[in-house]
């Protein structure tokens, strides 16, 4: 599919989303003027920009593609968001609207003796240990998690995590708009 049909494609979801070029600009970090190069097909965006436009106009990433069989993305490595703090280390893989507008893939790494302070997140989260033991704990109960283990919580309820010893995990979270 060429350059000018994607950016076409979000001009008209932007336009059925009520949105004028500055605002789905400011919505998803851009200036407008990026925003209409790549309408115009003179800019291609990355697949994580195309993710967070898809999201921004409540459309799957692929509403911008030709209706094809076997659609395949593919995002590199250099290309995947990283979140990080002082004690997690962790990449979106699997960005909004990728899979589903509710749905973020992440992979997550934590130091031995690092925690992810208590908090809520909306809907729930599946979460798979790849490596290391962590203390898990959840609306006031501890659980210990080693690798190898998954879990699958209620996220709305207070949970933190501390790593007993260094940390791998993969986590699918499904928000919910209560």
């Amino acid at each position: 599919m060429k350059v000018e049909e994607i950016g076409r494609k979000i001009r008209t979801e932007r336009r059925r989303s009520g949105l004028t070029l500055e605002q789905l600009a400011r919505k998803v970090g851009i200036s407008p003027i990026t925003l209409q190069r790549i309408e115009v097909g003179k800019s291609n965006p990355s697949v994580i920009l195309l993710s967070q436009i898809a999201n921004a106009v409540n459309k799957p990433i692929f509403s911008f593609f030709e209706e094809e069989a076997g659609l395949f993305i593919h995002i590199k490595r250099k290309n995947q968001r990283s979140v990080s703090s002082p004690t997690l280390k962790g990449v979106i893989i699997g960005p909004r609207r990728m899979i589903a507008g509710n749905i973020i893939v992440t992979l997550g790494e934590l130091k031995k003796g690092k925690c992810i302070d208590p908090h809520t997140n909306p809907g729930v989260e599946w979460v798979y240990h790849t490596e290391g033991k962590c203390e898990f704990k959840l609306n006031g109960q501890t659980f210990v998690i080693e690798e190898g283990d998954s879990i699958s919580y209620n996220a709305r309820l207070e949970h933190s995590v501390t790593a007993l010893e260094r940390l791998k995990f993969f986590s699918i979270c499904v928000e919910d708009k209560e």
